[in-house]
């Protein structure tokens, strides 16, 4: 454990909070804190406080919601690359009605992803 310097008058972490895992989650705390150069305790309090910029996506609990989410994104950016060039072309008159039914089918999947 590391110590305090005899010259720091700041606020010392003395105070204990208990937190159960499973084994798994435990060995996947320790894996996140090993992979970004820490400790777990300084992992569980930057991700606790959200202090840090350390991306949680290594405890993300359903990695299919993830890569289903990642799909539909891309699904949402062609639509909207379609869209745009129909803007810009006039073409969109004829297939507005479409358009809307396929960003409209989008964001109802997306809203089930989120669900997971």
């Amino acid at each position: 454990m590391a110590r305090y310097e005899q010259s720091y008058s700041g606020e010392r972490r003395t105070a204990i909070v208990t937190l159960k895992l499973t084994p798994s989650e435990r060995a996947e705390l320790e894996e996140a804190a090993i992979s970004h150069g820490t400790t777990v305790s300084a992992l569980a309090r930057e991700l606790l406080f959200r202090r840090a910029a350390i991306s949680v996506a290594a405890t993300r609990r359903n990695p299919e919601a993830k890569a289903l989410a990642d799909e539909l994104r891309a699904i949402g950016i062609n639509i909207n690359q379609l869209a745009r060039h129909a803007n810009t072309t006039g073409e969109i008159a004829d297939r507005a009605d479409e358009l809307f039914d396929a960003l409209t089918a989008v964001k109802a999947a997306t809203a089930r992803v989120i669900g997971l």
